[in-house]
């Protein structure tokens, strides 16, 4: 029976010590996540429906400058696909609009991070990380209608198609703040979950568009694993 015990007992504090996170540790980190949405509302003389698809892959490589402090540097992807629909009938006029709308950009980031010991294995962490890039989008509208006036009208508009395209580029600076779990399932691999957070967002330096959202929805969370080296 003692032998029982102290072997459980060896065995609880071998595995502290390969989850323990130590100054001088090297972690590559692997995260992402896809988001469909859907809305619809209106009737069917005015009808609207929005369809968007985001998706986030991230990759870093961090430095534990202490103990459980970790510094490093990554490159996070971003990619937006947003579809619109809009019908409008009245009397005798219909007018169709579609408008899709596609953005990209690659965001490099610098960040630091802090990682506390819940229980053996498991760590929440808190990271503040700086990314800047470029983002590019890309807008395609047409719009679409007809007049179907009576048949004793002497005045019938033909119908009208117009198609416009545009595209641009802009700044993209983002300031996060993510909490994160991560659980180490071996001494080399973790599982991840960002669990959203707090991020200040700047698009365009001139114009100073920026704002600041809080999002902890699990529709947003990261999924990921790291590899300690």
């Amino acid at each position: 029976m003692k032998k029982t015990v102290l072997i459980i007992l060896l065995s609880i504090s071998s595995l502290n010590l390969f989850s323990q996170l130590k100054k001088g540790e090297t972690v590559v980190s692997l995260d992402g996540n896809y988001l469909k949405n859907n809305t619809e509302n209106g009737v069917t003389s005015n009808h609207n429906a929005s369809q968007i698809k985001n998706l986030n892959l991230g990759a870093s490589v961090g430095y534990f400058i202490a103990d459980r402090v970790e510094l490093g540097v990554g490159l996070d992807y971003y990619w937006e696909k947003e579809s619109r629909t809009n019908k409008l009938m009245i009397g005798d006029f219909y007018q169709a609009e579609v408008m899709d709308l596609k953005s990209n950009a690659y965001l490099p980031n610098i960040y630091i991070g802090y990682y506390h010991s819940i229980i053996d294995k498991l760590y929440l962490s808190g990271k503040v990380k700086f990314g800047y890039g470029k983002i590019k989008s890309e807008c395609s509208t047409l719009i679409a209608g007809r007049s179907n006036y009576p048949s004793e009208s002497s005045y019938s508009p033909p119908p009208y198609t117009t198609v416009s395209q545009d595209a641009y580029e802009a700044d993209l600076f983002n300031v996060e703040i993510i909490p994160e779990l991560t659980w180490f399932i071996s001494p080399k691999v973790g599982l991840s979950l960002g669990l959203g957070g707090v991020k200040h967002t700047m698009i365009d330096w001139e114009s100073e568009n920026s704002g600041w959202s809080v999002n902890f929805d699990p529709a947003y969370w990261n999924f990921g694993f790291k590899i300690r080296l």
